[in-house]
């Protein structure tokens, strides 16, 4: 097993995590407990897909998941950051971004010749899609949650549904720009090297 910076990162935070939910058992903050201990799992979760289907994420990807998670269980559920209301709409357009990039991953391990063919104005929409599949899910989840659980994830309902999900596209449309610049650089590159081998 390679020990990559995001490996580092990704143990480090389940280490993390490991931590505060034996001081909040301690202290008796289940709520924390309970945010540790999802913790736990979804920081273990990139470890348990390269396990299973043999295969090596993108490092990149796992260093920004790790930092999402972070951002939204430590910093957002933890510290108390999702009492500001923009805290939460802040961390879906980054989930909307990061999803981007996370379908620019499925899409660049398609074979070479099928993956530069694809014209970049279906790359962008699919790259949006995947974002607005990606956020619609994770509202499904929160609703899902506070029916089954009754807990308060969707608080404004309607509205906080919809302002999540525009936040989530968003993120995918900013990220979609750039992702198909990327895309075009890849083709103009592979241009000159069929030119050169003429």
């Amino acid at each position: 097993m390679k020990l990559t910076k995001g490996r580092i990162l990704e143990f480090g935070f389940v280490l993390f995590m490991a931590v505060m939910l034996v001081t909040s058992i301690i202290e008796e903050s289940w709520f924390d407990a309970s945010v540790a201990g999802a913790g736990i799992i979804s920081g273990l979760i990139p470890f348990f897909i390269e396990k299973t289907f043999k295969t090596e994420l993108d490092s990149k990807m796992k260093v920004a998941y790790i930092l999402f998670l972070f951002a939204s269980q430590y910093l957002g559920s933890i510290v108390g950051l999702y009492g500001n209301g923009w805290w939460d709409t802040f961390l879906h357009l980054l989930s909307g971004i990061f999803l981007a990039f996370l379908g620019f991953d499925f899409f660049s391990r398609l074979d070479d010749d099928i993956r530069t063919e694809i014209p970049k104005r279906f790359l962008f929409v699919y790259i949006v899609v995947f974002s607005m599949a990606g956020a619609a899910l994770w509202e499904m989840y929160e609703f899902t949650s506070d029916v089954v659980l009754n807990t308060t994830m969707q608080g404004n309902g309607n509205d906080d549904t919809m302002v999540d999900i525009i936040a989530g596209s968003l993120g995918g449309v900013l990220a979609a720009f750039f992702v198909v610049t990327l895309h075009q650089r890849e083709k103009s590159k592979q241009k000159r090297h069929m030119k050169k081998s003429s």
